[in-house]
């Protein structure tokens, strides 16, 4: 029977004052962990409180508390950093972290292992940086992405101005988080909020949205942010001068529901010039606040609110609000690739910008690898921008001419590689952090990615494909957040040793794979994608990419 009445959680923004709670209390309370209510509002602060998956069994069996912890995570629109701001999260990961950056899909920063007593100043340090976490979680609209490179011919800088004028009107505007980390000063914020009109929150209210909402921008070509897996996803037709957008993405599921959650593709709406662009993305946020399923956590994303009452509804209500209609979507060209921007590549000015690979996004020091501190000498050194990747990766940007030979330097003293001496297997390999820090996560997906790629490189070596390569996204659970179901193999976590495989995606992220294979143990997933793979290696067309080939023949698992 279908339930009408609002969630747990709808009860706790309602009544947290904005944001408020109890959470001025419980950060001066002594204790290590925070109370189920707080874990609620904490994200919408940009803060998980997760406990150490490891250690979790034997500390219940020893009746001990679990190893509390909290994972922090930065709004970074664009994922546009200065040389200061990096600096000043490599120095606060060793002083409140654990000693690692996390680069997230979605071009942020995540600090994990943060006790709950270093929270106040970590986020606090941040902000003094012009770094904010506000509206990095929780319901609401999430940090805005849009592709991070400025090539040579230029056009594509605009993006990121979009995205930063799009975050700052839809970031939350409650003093909430001022009072609690920052104490009342907007100053020293990487994003003051505007006074409010009516209220503290005058677009999201008191219950903010129904569920996390995602808004992305990507150019015309290269789906380098996966734009169709966005609840909005916004693509510029710069000979036209408008922008098409897409609405209705969204990768998240449930196993046990798997009959009415499922990943969806965004679908297009309709086009808009340049300087309406803010107004159709927040006409559209209004209509998912207002109709979106408060009941169903499950079901709270806007692709199921256009699913259940369809795009030709939706465009109705987004237009009423705006009080005049949207054009016609514009066909886009079609998307060529989503490249990930490695290597050196110049720009319009002159100078140049170096995409350098981090595997699984952590940024660490390790045996034979000390890319930690590689990317902290070339920023000192150098002073270039940085821009966070939506493949986790980093990107180098404003390097003089006369400093490349340098900077490559740096890399090869520390180990690190260059782009084009990765296998591609593992250039092109994405993962979530999953355990033993997330508390959705089923099982392993970062930690065991190494082992994975290396089984299906022996594979492809097997069958004689040791030239090829496909692009595979791990997860943990079947959220989604490594993207894997665009993937041309998607690995997602079932139970405790055992992976959904899927295939058929597509390396230009505009198609969504086919589930070929369930609860598979990581040793057997060769195996799994090894008929399709022998017959990629007979049947494929010249320069047919494996997904690409499991669509065309329809392969569905042996």
């Amino acid at each position: 029977m279908e339930t009408t009445a609002p969630s747990a959680a709808e009860g706790v923004k309602q009544a947290s004052a904005h944001l408020r709670g109890t959470l001025a209390t419980e950060l001066g309370d002594g204790s290590e962990r925070f109370s189920n209510d707080s874990t609620t509002l904490l994200k919408f602060h940009g803060i998980y409180q997760q406990d150490d998956r490891d250690v979790r069994r034997s500390r219940t069996q020893a009746k001990q508390e679990l190893a509390y912890s909290c994972m922090v995570r930065t709004s970074v629109p664009g994922g546009a950093l200065t040389a200061d701001q990096w600096l000043a999260m490599d120095r606060l990961t060793d002083e409140v972290g654990n000693g690692t950056l996390r680069i997230t899909t979605r071009q942020g920063i995540q600090f994990h292992f943060t006790a709950k007593s270093d929270l106040r100043t970590l986020v606090h340090t941040l902000n003094q940086h012009l770094v904010t976490t506000l509206g990095a979680c929780g319901d609401v609209v999430r940090n805005v992405t849009s592709c991070p490179a400025p090539l040579a011919d230029g056009r594509q800088d605009g993006l990121l101005e979009h995205a930063r004028a799009l975050a700052a009107r839809l970031r939350p505007r409650t003093d909430a988080y001022y009072e609690l980390w920052i104490d009342g000063d907007k100053a020293v914020t990487a994003s003051p909020a505007a006074p409010a009109s009516d209220g503290e929150e005058p677009l999201y209210g008191d219950s903010y949205l129904p569920r996390k909402f995602k808004v992305g921008l990507a150019w015309p070509g290269d789906n380098c942010i996966d734009v169709y897996s966005h609840d909005v996803g916004i693509v510029p037709v710069p000979e036209a001068g408008r922008f098409v957008v897409l609405v209705g993405g969204g990768l998240g599921m449930s196993h046990a529901r798997e009959d009415d959650t499922y990943p969806r593709l965004a679908e297009p709406l309709g086009s808009v010039a340049p300087e309406r662009l803010g107004d159709v993305v927040e006409a559209v946020v209004v209509v998912q606040r207002d109709h979106g399923n408060r009941a169903d956590r499950h079901r709270a994303r806007l692709k199921y609110l256009i699913d259940e009452r369809g795009i030709d509804w939706f465009r109705a209500e987004v237009e009423h609000l705006l009080g005049w209609r949207l054009e016609d979507p514009l066909a886009l060209p079609p998307w060529t690739g989503a490249d990930d921007h490695l290597g050196w590549h110049a720009q319009p000015d002159g100078r140049w910008f170096l995409g350098v690979h981090v595997a699984d996004g952590r940024v660490r020091d390790s045996e034979g690898c000390r890319q930690r501190s590689a990317l902290r000498e070339i920023v000192g050194r150098f002073s270039p921008g940085l821009r966070l990747t939506a493949r986790q990766d980093v990107l180098f940007t404003d390097l003089d001419e006369a400093d490349r030979t340098a900077v490559d330097g740096v890399l090869r003293d520390h180990g690190v590689g260059r782009a084009e001496e990765l296998a591609p297997l593992r250039r092109h390999g994405l993962a979530c952090p999953a355990l033993p820090t997330c508390g959705q996560a089923l099982t392993e997906a970062e930690r065991v990615m190494p082992a994975v790629l290396d089984h299906l490189q022996g594979t492809l070596e097997e069958v004689g494909l040791d030239g090829s390569s496909f692009h595979v996204n791990m997860t943990g659970c079947p959220n989604g957040c490594a993207r894997p179901y665009t993937a041309e193999v998607g690995i997602v976590g079932r139970t405790k040793r055992g992976y959904d495989v899927y295939a058929g995606g597509s390396q230009t992220g505009t198609r969504l794979a086919r589930r070929v294979a369930v609860n598979v143990k990581t040793d057997e997933i060769g195996g799994v994608l090894r008929p399709a793979l022998t017959r990629w290696r007979d049947e494929g067309e010249p320069g047919e990419g494996f997904g690409d080939f499991c669509e065309r023949v329809g392969w569905t698992g042996s």
